[in-house]
């Protein structure tokens, strides 16, 4: 429904598959901005508010275009035809030197 919405109104839509976070490299940036929160959050809201922020501000753009070339690595593999620990073991073995 939501995608035909979209088209109606001349948008384009792109769904990643489901339960494939390895290809969405938000869920990378989102987890960082999680754990950079937990790290220095002093468990107060007005805490919670400033962690949030400086979480996201902390967040380099070296660091998302690195999530995004890793996504694009492991697309890379799953075209191949690789699946599963083989495309993990392709991703890391060809992004070392």
């Amino acid at each position: 429904m939501l995608e035909e919405l979209l088209a109606e109104r001349g948008h384009l839509s792109i769904f990643y598959p489901k339960f494939h976070c390895e290809l969405n490299y938000i869920e990378n940036f989102w987890a960082v901005v999680k754990r950079r929160t937990w790290d220095n959050c002093d468990y107060t809201f007005l805490g919670l508010c400033n962690a949030v922020s400086r979480a996201f501000a902390d967040v380099l753009v070296v660091e998302i275009r690195w999530y995004a070339q890793r996504a694009f690595r492991y697309m890379g593999a799953y075209r191949t035809g690789l699946t599963g620990k083989a495309a993990k073991v392709a991703v890391k073995k060809y992004h070392s030197h």
